[in-house]
């Protein structure tokens, strides 16, 4: 079970998330939380006692009141590193995206995605998955376009010592593909993609899938 948590202020919207998330199968809504001061104050009375937050997933909006979405996420991070914080918002702004990104989310989703959409991507979470809807990745990619054509990180790779196979690794994590679904996409192990998986934290110095792809697609690594 994947246990939830929801950050949310509107509540028209936030009773759908908890309806959504309580009834699906595979996750269990934990709490939600009307704003970010909310959910930090419950993660910071966890970290004072010693215990781990009981959320395994964060689900964020952006526009909250008072400490926007990606400020809660970096002060998140900080107070539990090991909670998957995916951002989920009506914004498709490249400047958003990469800001969110920065703070430490884990993937970014359109609050426009359908319930089936966007429990699959959530679900993906589960395998190290880096969560992006098509319109986000489209945003992404033309973010991408702009730069090469402005002769942008073109010489990023010569800077990195990345291995073919770790590029192809990458390219697997920009199309939204799973680590399951990468290991069968280049036929090796579940625990060699995890292996290349560490090198490119490494390497990249970054500490989830979003970052890596961000810098990769940013950078012109693949």
């Amino acid at each position: 079970m994947i246990r939830v948590a929801v950050v949310e202020d509107d509540p028209r919207f936030r009773e759908g998330l908890e309806v959504l998330l309580g009834h699906a199968e595979g996750f269990e809504l934990i709490e939600a939380f009307g704003s970010g001061e909310s959910i930090l104050e419950r993660a910071a009375g966890y970290d004072r006692v010693g215990e781990a937050t009981p959320w395994d997933l964060v689900v964020m909006d952006i526009e909250l009141p008072r400490a926007s979405g990606v400020a809660v996420t970096r002060r998140l991070k900080k107070l539990a590193p090991q909670v998957t914080v995916v951002v989920l918002t009506v914004f498709e702004s490249p400047a958003v995206i990469v800001e969110a990104i920065a703070s430490g989310a884990d993937g970014y989703l359109l609050k426009k995605a359908t319930a089936r959409e966007l429990l699959s991507q959530l679900r993906s979470i589960a395998e190290g998955g880096a969560p992006m809807t098509a319109g986000v990745a489209r945003t992404v990619l033309e973010m991408v376009r702009s730069q090469v054509a402005a002769g942008d990180g073109l010489d990023a790779p010569s800077r990195l010592s990345l291995t073919d196979r770790e590029r192809d690794v990458l390219r697997c994590f920009v199309r939204g593909l799973s680590y399951g679904r990468t290991a069968g996409e280049l036929g090796i192990a579940l625990d060699t993609v995890r292996n290349h998986v560490r090198s490119l934290y490494r390497k990249l110095q970054v500490h989830s899938v979003a970052e890596a792809v961000h810098r990769a697609v940013t950078e012109g690594l693949i």
